[in-house]
């Protein structure tokens, strides 16, 4: 395994964000092996903001109160932006399994991510729910013990 993604900003979808906070309520999102090393690092530990969907076989981010455990009620923002989860910086993309990446018409500035970010970030919201799976391999080699090694910002 390893960080198919050098640079973050990359992956973050240009479009007009008012910051209403409407995506990080009742958040579903997924997480990939980076982004728990990632937040980690900033001294967070894994119970404290993922939780394993049995359903899905995906780890997500923890819900507190009914929203993400990192957004702040008071501002709408998130506490760890600059190292949020890849999947929240391609959002509003979404995937569908009959028609592909789509954007998410529940966020109210979904008509303002022009079809261009869609193609290009397309192959990688492809990539990404191709790789949802292998954060549970990654947790499970943690917990027994074998460190896996990833490349983060490079």
């Amino acid at each position: 395994m390893s960080n198919v993604i050098g640079d973050l900003r990359y992956v973050e979808v240009k479009f007009k964000c008012t910051v209403c906070g409407l995506c990080c309520i009742d958040t579903k999102m997924e997480l990939l092996p980076e982004d728990i090393e990632r937040i980690e690092t900033l001294g967070y530990r894994l119970e404290d903001f993922a939780v394993f969907d049995e359903d899905s076989g995906v780890w997500r981010l923890r819900n507190v109160n009914g929203h993400c455990v990192f957004f702040n009620e008071e501002t709408k923002l998130c506490k760890i932006y600059e190292n949020r989860p890849i999947g929240c910086r391609l959002y509003p993309l979404n995937y569908d399994d009959e028609l592909g990446v789509v954007v998410d018409k529940y966020c109210p500035q979904w008509g303002t991510v022009p079809p261009s970010e869609v193609n290009r970030l397309r192959p990688i919201v492809e990539l990404f729910v191709r790789r949802i799976r292998e954060t549970d391999v990654y947790v499970k080699a943690r917990r027994a013990g074998i460190r896996i090694r990833l490349r983060i910002g490079q």
